[in-house]
Parts: structure tokens; C-alpha cells; sequence
């Protein structure tokens, strides 16, 4: 139901704003950048083979209520009334966290069942970066390649089975650099000149402060990080 839901929510916005690169869905240019690398991505993956090109097919869950409320006027005579679209939505985004999360916690429990018997603890389940890389398990993919100036994002799906709440944090090996901590598990960094580097590994942490016991989880993303663009002066 919740997959139908946001695929019909995509075909709508399609239908009435556009497909194309240059359709108004009215949100920042910093999603635009993050749903062309996804696309880019997923082209580099296809080999040549169909892939789906609408930009908008690359947008994220939250993105569609965002798109649909700033163009309004052009949904009013389909859904007719503003709250109660809202309402629905924030019911089937709440389901859809609920599915997530409860597989998560099911990954979880037989991870710690088997491995952790004593105790239950936090794991990182994936990282994803606005590259179309997902960090996780079965991660075969080549380092990724950034460049100074460059805007780099992390999301990171982490599970508690207590429940407790989870901090989050980023840590640049070899650097003088301290821990970035936040309870938002989006992180959004502006690649810095300091961190450039054939082998730069960056550390995310997953933890719970308010436990009795150290509960932390890491997981490592190895990058590489070229200077920025040197300008050439022809005259």
C-alpha cells in the first residue's frame, strides 16, 4: 500500500508539473544536486541497460508532500482539501517508518541473538551517501571520490531494540578534528581543503547516551578527497 501510494504521488506531480529537469517543483537546489547524483548513480550501475531518467524518481519520501504543498494551487482540483491530504500523509509516512523500523529491529534481534547473547545493543544497519552508495554488509562498491568544495551527504539507519534515543556522530581519522554530534541521523558536510587525501576514512558513530552501559555502534566509510579545481588564467 505505502510503495502504491508514493508511486501514484509521483505519477501525479509527473502529470501535472512535469517530468523533465527543468519542471518548478519548487524545492532547493541542494535536492535537485542530491536527486542528480542518485540518477547519475544509478546510470553508472545500468551499464547501458533502461534505467528510469525522471528526475523526480529520485527524490525522497518527505520531497513529494513538500512538492505537492508549494504548487498547491495546481493539486487543489485533484485533492481538493490541503489538510486532509496532509493528515493521510503524515498516516502512511508514519506507517511506512513503522515497517522500517520494525524490520530493522527484527535484524537486530537475530544479530544480537546470535552474536551479542547476553545483551541487546545498537547496530548500524546502513549508511547511504548522495552518491548512491549504500554502506552496509554486502558494500562491494569503489571508494567514493569527492573534491574539496564539494557537498557530501550521509543518511544513517541505526536501531536500538530498546528504543532508547540515538546520537549520532562523524569523526575524521587522522585529523584534529573533534567528534560531530547530533541526534539527526542526516548529515550534510561541506568538504574541507584539511581533509584532502588518497585514503581518508571517515568514522560514523551510532550510540545511546541515556544507557547504563556503553552502547555504540561504528561503522567506517573510506573516501578519497582531490584539491579543488585549480582555474587557468589564459591571457
Amino acid at each position: 500500500m505505502v510503495n502504491d501510494y508514493e508511486n501514484t504521488l509521483r505519477g501525479l506531480i509527473v502529470q501535472i508539473i512535469g517530468g523533465d529537469d527543468t519542471s518548478s517543483y519548487k524545492v532547493t537546489e541542494e535536492r535537485i544536486v542530491i536527486w542528480k547524483a542518485k540518477r547519475e548513480a544509478e546510470s553508472k550501475k545500468s551499464n547501458g541497460v533502461f534505467y528510469e531518467n525522471r528526475l523526480l524518481y529520485y527524490s525522497d519520501f518527505y520531497d513529494l508532500e513538500s512538492i505537492i504543498i508549494k504548487n498547491w494551487e495546481s493539486f487543489l482540483p485533484i485533492l481538493g482539501n490541503k489538510k486532509r491530504f496532509e493528515v493521510f500523509f503524515s498516516e502512511i509516512e508514519r506507517c511506512r517508518n513503522t515497517i522500517a523500523h520494525d524490520l530493522k529491529n527484527l535484524i537486530t534481534v537475530y544479530h544480537n541473538k546470535n552474536e551479542m547473547k547476553e545483551d541487546f545493543f545498537i547496530e548500524i544497519i546502513k549508511i547511504t551517501d548522495n552518491l548512491g552508495n549504500v554502506f552496509d554488509s554486502t558494500f562491494r562498491g569503489s571508494k567514493p571520490v569527492l573534491r574539496v568544495g564539494d557537498v557530501y551527504e550521509l543518511i544513517v539507519e541505526a536501531n536500538d531494540p530498546k528504543g532508547r534515543n540515538i546520537e549520532y556522530g562523524v569523526l575524521w581519522v587522522l585529523s584534529n578534528d573533534s567528534w560531530i554530534k547530533q541526534f539527526s541521523n542526516r548529515f550534510i558536510i561541506e568538504i574541507e581543503n584539511k581533509w584532502v587525501g588518497k585514503n581518508v576514512t571517515l568514522i560514523i558513530s551510532a550510540s545511546t547516551p541515556d544507557s547504563e552501559y556503553i552502547n555504540q555502534s561504528l561503522k567506517s566509510v573510506d573516501l578519497t578527497i582531490l584539491p579543488k579545481y585549480l582555474s587557468i588564467n589564459l591571457d
